[in-house]
């Protein structure tokens, strides 16, 4: 997070800074009449081209996502040189070559970032990997073994709550028992 905050307060820096030398530019113009629109686009793409890059090159994430933000970063340096081509009057011969080595770079970065591994390489390919079908069978068999043992617990307990009640009901039929004998030894003393 840190690292990726970093990268974003650099882009947000290198617009704050190309405004301020824009607008200078435009108020001072003796000591900053250099600076246009072109400049602040090579300022702000070229800082950004090179966050993305560094971003894709050291940042974590899938590999789709490392070789796009190299890429991405690639296509702002080639817009930082395309927007300089006429400030410092490049040779028309040395345009297209130099916007193929930033490519070409950037292919060789993404493919240092991602260590060689193919863009699709995903956790199909990984050692134990189980498709959706035999993850859902494991987890059905999974399922079935706990409402199994949660059947078997329920019936524990539908049987410890029918002995606790049999009991009960012993105890009060002895119970029941005893008050028909006193009774009965209580009607046979009254005949007496």
């Amino acid at each position: 997070m840190a690292r990726r905050f970093g990268l974003n307060l650099l882009i947000g820096l290198a617009f704050v800074a190309a405004l301020v030398l824009w607008i200078l530019s435009i108020t001072i113009e003796e000591t900053f009449g250099f600076f246009n629109h072109n400049w602040a686009i090579l300022v702000v793409a070229g800082t950004a081209g090179a966050c993305f890059i560094l971003r894709g090159l050291f940042g974590r994430g899938e590999n789709v996502g490392k070789k796009f933000r190299i890429m991405f970063g690639s296509g702002l340096l080639i817009v930082a040189f395309l927007a300089i081509i006429n400030e410092v009057a490049i040779e028309n011969d040395l345009v297209v070559p130099i916007i193929l080595l930033i490519v070409v770079l950037g292919l060789i970065i993404g493919m240092f970032a991602v260590g060689g591994k193919k863009w699709d390489h995903g956790d199909n390919q990984s050692v134990g990997y189980k498709n959706y079908h035999q993850r859902k069978a494991e987890e059905e068999k999974r399922l079935a073994a706990e409402a199994k043992d949660k059947s078997k617990e329920d019936d524990k307990a539908r049987i410890e709550r029918l002995e606790a009640a049999a009991e009960k009901f012993e105890r009060a039929a002895e119970k029941l028992e005893q008050e028909a004998d006193q009774a009965r030894r209580m009607a046979d003393d009254s005949k007496r």
